[in-house]
């Protein structure tokens, strides 16, 4: 399927092609991540973009991790004849380099500030851009360093367009509250995003716990994502009909089924034809939700797995990390339930906090939302068990919701900005000191 995409998008013999992957996560319980960005980027390079034009960031740290039963390896899907998606997947940006900064400076061709690869692209080129990890109302993360903010990433493709770098742009996004990260795109702008999720809720692993076998053995991981790999799986089929980019999307939402995939901006490419190819008869058997997990749930899934599965040696360890991912979302709970109990000290607490905990609003107070998202990455304490380096982590950035919440309802609370950037900094630095209160769950 991605290949009739890229003949698509190019169809100009002397234009050239670019691709931009990037997973946004680090450790073995993120395995799915690094597997997909590199199925990615071998699907790029069948589609026919130059490898010397693939920009591919990653924390790569999961192929050799001790954990990997496959040192050297990774694989996006199970069974006995699944290939190795790592062998010649080359990562051009590892480890600490990985940082939304980074992302940015790649995607407007900033050279001298990610002092690496970037894209050199022209308005002749096309461009993919595939990115991959946790996300919230609003934010997508990386391994190191703050967040991607919908600010920061609608700012970069509007540089991206000012600096005429595409023809037309492609950008596939895999993370949670996806469909929140492009509320500025037009329809004659150039750009078309395909997120693996609406505005309001979580995307999925797959090929989870006791799916997650390849050549026998148990990885222990999730595999993959399943937006990702419904539209990577799709393409090695290597059957297909005639279709326009439209069909192709249906399809994808189809097989998608834990979550609503959705799409924005320039809709102009979705009619046109990609060529008469053969029947697409085994896309209906592929079963890509076996095993599928939301998200939030992924790490609490997988620990408790790793018990249930431990030989009788190994049972002991595996309950303290079963306990200690569950004492951590015990810990992020807290802590909203900090924030909202003081936003809501001057009205009516019980009804106040409810709004704010249930409540879905967009993210318009984009300043306040920015600054309240900073203030939680620089003083809540970062969870071990989640791999985070700052407050936010894959389990509590399902209350970025909350933050956007906040920023919504100022006059309601009787607290502007400033006040809600103090007090959400008050309860971080309280849970990271360990002095925060025991407080009543609202339910």
């Amino acid at each position: 399927m991605f290949r009739l995409a890229l003949s698509l998008f190019f169809p100009v013999a002397s234009a050239e092609k670019w691709a931009v992957i990037a997973a946004g996560s680090s450790g073995f319980w993120n395995y799915r991540h690094q597997a997909d960005s590199c199925h990615a980027y071998q699907l790029m390079v069948k589609s026919g973009v130059p490898a010397e034009n693939i920009i591919l960031m990653m924390q790569d740290d999961v192929a050799n991790d001790s954990e990997n039963p496959f040192k050297g390896q990774l694989y996006n899907k199970p069974g006995n004849d699944s290939p190795d998606v790592y062998k010649g997947c080359k990562v051009d940006y590892s480890g600490k380099k990985v940082t939304a900064q980074l992302f940015m400076d790649v995607l407007t061709g900033n050279a001298q500030r990610a002092k690496g690869k970037v894209l050199k692209s022209t308005e002749k080129d096309t461009v993919f851009v595939n990115f991959v990890d946790h996300g919230g109302v609003g934010l997508v993360a990386f391994p190191n360093g703050p967040v991607l903010h919908v600010k920061e990433l609608s700012k970069t493709l509007k540089t991206m367009q000012s600096q005429k770098m595409f023809k037309q742009l492609v950008f596939y996004m895999e993370a949670c509250e996806s469909g929140s990260m492009f509320p500025d795109l037009t329809s004659d702008g150039k750009i078309l995003a395909v997120t693996a999720s609406n505005a309001k809720e979580s995307s999925w692993g797959t090929y989870c716990g006791d799916e997650a076998v390849v050549k026998g053995k148990s990885i222990g991981s999730c595999l993959g994502d399943l937006f990702s790999v419904n539209w990577m799986q799709d393409d090695d089929l290597g059957k297909y009909s005639s279709e326009t980019f439209r069909s192709q999307i249906q399809k994808i939402t189809k097989l998608t089924n834990k979550s609503h995939v959705c799409s924005f901006g320039d809709k102009s490419f979705e009619n046109e034809a990609i060529g008469d190819v053969e029947a697409l008869a085994a896309t209906e058997s592929m079963d890509v939700a076996r095993g599928s997990v939301d998200t939030r749930d992924i790490y609490v899934n997988q620990a408790f797995w790793a018990w249930n599965n431990a030989a009788a040696e190994d049972k002991e360890a595996a309950w303290k990390k079963l306990v200690q991912v569950v004492k951590s979302r015990e810990a992020d709970d807290a802590v909203f339930q900090s924030i909202t109990s003081k936003a809501c000290s001057d009205v009516n607490k019980e009804g106040c906090q409810k709004k704010l905990q249930g409540d879905q609003n967009d993210v318009k107070e984009v300043e306040c939302h920015y600054n309240l998202v900073h203030t939680l990455h620089q003083h809540c304490p970062a969870s071990e068990s989640h791999y985070s380096k700052g407050g936010w982590n894959g389990y509590n950035m399902k209350y970025s919701q909350v933050l956007a919440n906040l920023c919504e309802n100022q006059e309601l609370l009787g607290k502007n900005a400033e006040q809600l950037d103090e007090l959400v900094r008050s309860s971080c630095i309280a849970a990271s000191t360990g002095s925060m209160a025991p407080l009543a769950v609202v339910v």
